[in-house]
């Protein structure tokens, strides 16, 4: 049974409980608390993700990775702080703090296109997903649904089976009052029944999770090939997500398409890792740049680069070391390789069966080290979606690739609609 196969079931059973007559007053109440339903979402939008800082902005600030808010001294004999002075002094002290803190660009609709590098992104499919919450207001007769405890039960019993296929809570919120708004005060009838209605509301859910700027990835490269080379893509993700494998897939692709390929083994932390790049590089039958493990990670990948450009290929791939979001220095290393080969696209390579885990890891990379679009493994192996829905809600940056099976050509492009289709199927 699919995810949300016991949804429309309970919801179908319940339909004379969580619908009224047409001209009651309850309808007239269902849909003006549709129309504020409604509104809320759109007060509620999450606000644009914040462009970190690069190294050289912070020199320019005066910014560094060891500073610290410095807290006042606190007085041990002084006398304790009632809750609402406590409340008060907080916010006082948040507002001299953001008074304080240097001017930090953020992430307009408009520069949704742009990598991270500032650089044109080429839009495909739903660049822009439009939520369609219907027309409430038609004259189709019929009963409307409105908001009851019945109902509520039922998005509660679904926000747990949510839950439960690892989705965010954040991306789980989304949903439900998506729903909620699409599906109150809507019009069941002859003309429209509920399995219609519900279909429509949960297509409306889904899509909304997944507002990001998509853009297509062929394209995106062909064009940074065509204004010049190499191209540089970095993969970047915690331990153990695929990225070497990713790394290949990615590589034949390109090479399919006429593209000479450089694949620059940066992850000189695991030996294991050099050796299986330079493994599958021989058997696609492109360059791999290499050194001992233990080398300099950014030197490797600036070798490829200068190698590449050198005689004159496209593309440069490179491979990094995982590293778990926390740890502050080995972050800091991948930013030095960042720095040095100044890539035109940053992509985050995740673990769809790591659920939960991976939303978290994805929103730490992207704080500390914003990536242009991510690429989600084991798509196939998948069943229950949660951290494809929520790794675009929750960063607002999109899946563009998804690794589909073990072989070089199991790496397509990620498509929201099929992969909502196959959700609701």
């Amino acid at each position: 049974m699919g995810l949300f196969d016991r949804f429309k079931k309970r919801f179908k059973k319940s339909a004379e409980e969580i619908t009224v007559e047409e001209d009651s007053v309850e309808a007239e109440q269902a849909l003006e608390e549709r129309r504020e339903l409604i509104e809320s979402l759109e007060d509620s939008k999450p606000t644009p993700t914040p462009v970190p800082q690069t190294v050289e902005t912070q020199a320019e600030t005066g910014e560094q990775w060891d500073d610290f808010d410095e807290e006042p001294a606190v007085d041990p004999f002084a006398k304790p702080l009632e809750r609402k002075e406590r409340k008060k002094a907080k916010r006082a002290s948040s507002v001299e703090k953001a008074a304080k803190a240097p001017e930090r660009r953020e992430r307009t609709p408009k520069d949704r296109m742009e990598s991270t590098t500032g650089r044109k992104l080429v839009a495909s499919g739903p660049a822009k997903i439009e939520i369609d919450f219907g027309d409430s207001a038609s004259p189709t007769g019929g009963r409307v649904i409105s908001g009851s405890e019945k109902l509520n039960r039922i998005m509660e019993e679904l926000e747990e089976e949510l839950l439960s296929a690892d989705m965010a809570q954040s991306a789980v919120e989304e949903v439900s009052s998506t729903l909620k708004a699409t599906l109150i005060g809507s019009r069941i009838s002859t003309r429209k029944k509920l399995e219609v209605v519900i279909e429509e509301a949960l297509t409306n859910a889904l899509l909304r999770l997944l507002e990001a700027g998509y853009w297509d990835f062929d394209k995106t490269v062909q064009s940074f090939i065509d204004v010049g080379t190499p191209v540089t893509i970095m993969l970047v993700g915690v331990n153990g997500t695929g990225k070497t494998t990713t790394c290949a897939k990615i590589a034949h692709r390109l090479s399919q398409q006429g593209h000479s390929v450089v694949l620059a083994a940066s992850d000189t932390f695991r030996a294991g890792a050099i050796d299986q790049l330079a493994a599958h590089a021989e058997r696609l039958g492109v360059r791999c740049i290499r050194s001992q493990r233990g080398g300099d990670s950014a030197a490797v990948a600036r070798d490829a680069v200068e190698s590449a450009r050198a005689r004159g290929e496209d593309i440069v791939i490179i491979d990094t070391a995982g590293r778990m979001q926390n740890k502050v220095n080995l972050m800091e290393e991948l930013r030095k390789v960042h720095r040095v080969s100044e890539p035109h696209l940053v992509l985050f390579v995740a673990d769809a069966l790591a659920g939960n885990d991976a939303v978290a890891q994805a929103i730490e990379f992207q704080r500390m080290l914003s990536f242009d679009g991510a690429v989600l493994c084991k798509l196939d192996t998948d069943a229950k979606g949660g951290a494809a829905l929520s790794i675009a809600h929750a960063t607002g940056r999109p899946i563009v690739l998804a690794g589909v099976g073990q072989g070089y050509d199991d790496m397509i492009p990620f498509d929201p609609e099929w992969f909502i289709n196959s959700i609701l199927e």
